[in-house]
């Protein structure tokens, strides 16, 4: 069956790390700007040392509050830079597979089009992708309110790394996109590196367990294989009750 991984905030990981590791529950570490301004080398490298003892997968989500590495503005793009600064360091220490980061396009920010968000966007990514190929990780940059797979592939087209590529989310898709679902797929399929999957009833970003809203998993699986087979799958539940759920949830689909 094929591996995947579970969502959990860090702080939740150090409490429970043991938990995990029984039962062979591979994370994907959530770190939002107080978790990267605490978090310690050692702690981290003991993360790295326990899982991959155990031959689990370790993954990374970075920060997203307030923060746009495309920002038209200036300032937030400059303090993003500086917050991807701190991502990197503990990337260092950490060593994911993929480092999730949002790529922070949204169409009514930039209403005179793409490509304001791709120059600032230029400016941000390309020394974290060098930090990425140094580190042997991937950043994949997470659709949100995209409506369409257009901007994304335009940025990983122009950054031109396999250090930088795509996560796809169910979630996001279900609510924001305007074109069907395998548009998503065979523009992106050969650039996504992680899918996301949480549902939802298609108005809100509900993070529901897998089948408790109106999503097509069914479909949506057979998209990955078929587009996307070597993807790293992450569940993404909000609370405990809700992982367990997803987890078996996400079994009956491997």
């Amino acid at each position: 069956m094929k591996s995947f991984q579970v969502h959990v905030p860090y702080t939740e990981l150090l409490a429970k790390s043991g938990r995990f590791l029984d039962e062979k529950i591979n994370p994907e570490v959530y770190l939002d700007g107080d978790s990267l301004d605490f978090a310690k080398g050692a702690d981290l490298r003991k993360l790295r040392e326990e899982f991959g003892s155990r031959s689990l997968i370790v993954t990374m989500h970075g920060p997203y509050l307030n923060i746009n590495p495309g920002s038209a503005d200036e300032n937030v793009r400059a303090s993003t830079e500086k917050r991807y600064e701190r991502v990197f360091e503990v990337a260092e220490d950490l060593r994911p597979k993929n480092i999730v980061l949002h790529a922070g396009y949204h169409e009514r920010k930039f209403r005179n089009g793409y490509e304001l968000w791709l120059e600032q966007s230029l400016k941000t990514w390309p020394r974290f992708v060098k930090e990425a190929e140094r580190l042997g990780t991937v950043i994949a940059a997470e659709n949100i309110f995209e409506k369409t797979p257009f901007t994304l592939k335009a940025l990983v087209e122009e950054i031109a790394s396999p250090a930088f590529r795509v996560c796809i989310d169910s979630g996001h898709l279900s609510v924001f996109s305007s074109v069907a679902l395998e548009d998503w797929f065979i523009e992106l399929g050969p650039y996504i590196a992680e899918v996301h999957l949480h549902d939802n009833n298609g108005a809100a970003d509900e993070h529901l367990p897998i089948g408790e809203g109106s999503i097509d998993f069914a479909r949506y699986f057979s998209l990955i294989e078929r587009y996307a087979p070597s993807a790293v799958y992450t569940i993404e539940p909000h609370g405990e009750d809700e992982t367990r759920r997803s987890v078996e949830a996400i079994k009956r689909f491997l």
